[in-house]
């Protein structure tokens, strides 16, 4: 019978990964903020105050997510050293097999 080790991520590195995910969808959130300022450029004013509308909701997201991204980068530097993080479980709720992917290429699973 052959036994598999489980590899079981730090504490610290699961909260790196983490904040590399939350940056990349912040530059997400600026990509999409560029495509309406785009979009608003062609809009007729009579429909300006909407796009401008939708524009605000994706600067509040962006700041959103860089608020919880640097955050999550202040965890790290004060995680303890060497703290096990089981979060296979965790990893199996994510929906988006990219994330997943990353995530599990990032934490070494």
């Amino acid at each position: 019978m052959s036994t598999e080790t489980i590899t079981t991520p730090d504490l610290a590195a699961v909260l790196e990964a983490l904040s590399v995910e939350m940056s990349l969808a912040a530059e997400a959130c600026g990509h999409l903020d560029s495509a309406l300022g785009k979009i608003l450029e062609n809009t007729p004013p009579e429909s300006r105050l909407a796009v401008m509308q939708e524009l605000h909701t994706v600067d509040h997201l962006a700041q959103h997510i860089t608020a919880i991204t640097d955050f999550t980068a202040k965890l790290v530097q004060a995680a303890p050293e060497g703290v096990p993080l089981p979060v296979q479980e965790a990893l199996s709720t994510i929906t988006l097999g990219a994330v997943a992917e990353r995530l599990r290429g990032r934490l070494g699973l």
